[in-house]
């Protein structure tokens, strides 16, 4: 993604072609992975065997069941940093955008991605596999997709997209936001929530969600005078605390 500015008009955000193209692919090879490990069930059942806190030290298990809860409160925080650093310097306020654009990326996918779970309807592996798994879960939503996974990589996808000339503060943070959405997908099947076909099903659908995502916050980007514009900016800062402290206690 783009962001163009000039001098008294709201910016807005542009996907390119490839941008378009990769969502479309990410989506395709996510999904399809994901069908096929659900229909060969023995392989899904191998991985969250293998993959399960039961094989792995207390350490790994606490922190998995940390990352799992505060993982995209982290997202969301660096996010809330980067955001506020925008108001105090002007090199950074083109990325702006993107911090409306990753509101509407957690609302969109998150919503249609619960919705999804109750149109597959997929059993928990903690029913599927009670007094076989150590499970260090009681989610008893359906699984697939993995609510955690949709939500955390919707979360770090803005950034990691956009296309805004990188310094080394917005560099390392697409690092970190990356990182963590990654080891919160993981944690998801440590702990015996989910299924690797779960994992991947969410992210695809994150990214498939992002084009939308973008077609709608350019909707009200255009809507906006550059003083509307100012103040709807803070008010993503209430945003997004609002968002930090809902997604630590989901």
């Amino acid at each position: 993604m783009n962001n163009t500015r000039e001098d008294e008009i709201v910016p807005n955000l542009q996907i390119t072609k490839p941008h378009l193209q990769t969502s479309i692919v990410v989506f395709i090879l996510t999904w399809s992975l994901a069908l096929s490990l659900w229909y060969l069930k023995d392989l899904d059942k191998t991985i969250l065997f293998t993959l399960n806190n039961a094989n792995f030290s207390n350490t790994i298990a606490f922190f998995s069941k940390t990352v799992s809860r505060y993982g995209m409160a982290l997202i969301a925080s660096i996010n809330l940093i980067l955001l506020l650093i925008t108001f105090k310097d002007e090199k950074m306020k083109n990325l702006r955008p993107v911090f409306l654009l990753t509101i509407l990326s957690f609302a969109i996918a998150g919503i249609s991605g619960d919705l999804l779970k109750q149109v597959f309807n997929r059993p928990r592996p903690i029913i599927a596999y009670a007094g076989e798994l150590s499970f260090l879960t009681d989610s008893n939503s359906p699984a697939f997709p993995s609510g955690h996974a949709t939500k955390s990589v919707a979360l770090a996808v803005p950034l990691i997209f956009n296309n805004t000339k990188d310094n080394r503060l917005t560099t390392v943070s697409k690092i970190l936001v990356f990182s963590t959405a990654i080891l919160v997908c993981l944690s998801r099947i440590i702990l015996g929530a989910h299924y690797l076909s779960d994992v991947l099903a969410g992210t695809g659908w994150s990214v498939l969600c992002l084009p939308v995502s973008v077609f709608f916050t350019n909707r009200l980007l255009s809507k906006m005078s550059p003083e509307r514009y100012e103040f709807a900016s803070r008010i993503w800062i209430l945003v997004y605390i609002a968002l930090i402290i809902f997604v630590a206690i989901i």
